[in-house]
């Protein structure tokens, strides 16, 4: 009883709290700066230190017995400013539970939207056959016209007796150009994000979720790639006719929908029952520690009065349902003596 830091199973609860607390402010963080993850473990670190001072610290001081007429003023600061620092520490895990009530059409919206990057590379795919049946045709055109126009065929790179073998082989050339090993490469490592993403996606994945900064910028990055391999001509592609580079609306769709969803990780509203039932529930789980400790017995101090006080006051309620019996301690053996002495020893933390 006179520990002065006992240890109790409620002491794994509030652990156990902690460890809730840590991830949903985290998350909640997260989503209210809309992917800041520096700013969000900042924040979640602040609010588990801050709960460890009121909620721990409130144990410590109503365990201790050294130093009890300081102690009891912490202890009543604690306790009784738990409410205020917990119902703030709450703001970022209502958020949370705001987000996670719109979980359908956020997951619904994110699959849509990188899906639609998979139109990216089906883009790129008609874009390079119809450029190689073009430049194919054109070829065939200058081959058709030796005759007529025989500096563009020179030009073209052809000899005679042998156009048709080196047609073909430029032709596989641009192909090779276009639809390259690298292409294949990219186009494998895309598709299979896009499906663990299209998997993975929910509001307690926040580190898919909310890091739509680093979405945008892999859309980005793809259609880049995609667009510098249609950068490359054949050195007589132009002979053939105008020469397109590619260009595709899947990127801007996905970028679009994937902004859209900013609106929804920021925009705070009502706590939802979610978030109510879960703050009592983890407010509770907090103060098992400090529910469960006996006070030390030197401690006369409560959290609302003195033992002396309340001893004088149950004694007032005997007198009036006893009025008969004298209730009053004689001098030698009722009076209540208090040591007030303190040690200089500080208890550990």
């Amino acid at each position: 009883m006179n520990e002065k830091l006992q240890f109790s199973w409620g002491h794994l609860i509030a652990f156990l709290a902690l460890i809730a607390v840590s991830y949903i402010s985290f998350v909640g963080f997260t989503y209210l700066t809309n992917g800041n993850f520096t700013f969000a473990l900042i924040g979640m670190g602040i609010t588990d230190i801050v709960f460890i001072i009121f909620f721990i610290g409130a144990q410590q001081m109503k365990a201790s017995g050294v130093k009890m007429s300081r102690k009891i003023i912490w202890e009543r600061i604690f306790i009784f400013g738990s409410p205020v620092v917990f119902i703030a520490g709450m703001i970022s895990m209502s958020h949370f539970w705001t987000v996670r009530s719109q979980n359908d059409e956020i997951v619904s919206t994110f699959t849509t939207s990188i899906n639609d990057a998979r139109q990216l590379f089906s883009d790129y795919e008609n874009y390079s056959n119809t450029r190689i049946e073009n430049y194919e045709k054109g070829l065939n055109r200058i081959i058709a016209n030796k005759e007529s126009d025989k500096r563009t065929f020179i030009q073209a790179g052809f000899e005679d007796n042998k156009a048709n073998i080196q047609k073909d082989n430029m032709i596989e050339t641009l192909r090779l150009q276009l639809l390259s090993q690298n292409y294949d490469s990219l186009q494998n490592v895309a598709e299979k994000w896009i499906d663990e993403a299209s998997q993975g996606a929910s509001t307690w994945n926040v580190f898919l979720l909310g890091n739509t900064r680093e979405i945008r910028n892999a859309l980005t990055n793809w259609e880049n790639q995609l667009k510098s391999f249609s950068t490359k001509e054949m050195s007589n592609e132009a002979l053939t006719g105008n020469v397109s580079h590619f260009q595709s609306d899947g990127t801007q769709n996905a970028i679009a929908g994937i902004e859209s969803l900013t609106t929804s990780f920021i925009k705070q509203g009502f706590p939802t029952i979610g978030a109510i039932i879960f703050g009592v529930v983890i407010y509770l789980m907090l103060l098992f520690p400090y529910i469960l400790q006996d006070r030390h017995t030197k401690n006369v101090y409560r959290i609302i009065g003195t033992e002396n006080t309340n001893s004088r006051k149950k004694l007032h309620k005997q007198s009036k349902v006893n009025p008969s019996e004298d209730t009053t301690p004689d001098d030698s053996e009722g009076a209540i003596l208090l040591n007030l002495e303190e040690d200089n020893d500080y208890p550990s933390f």
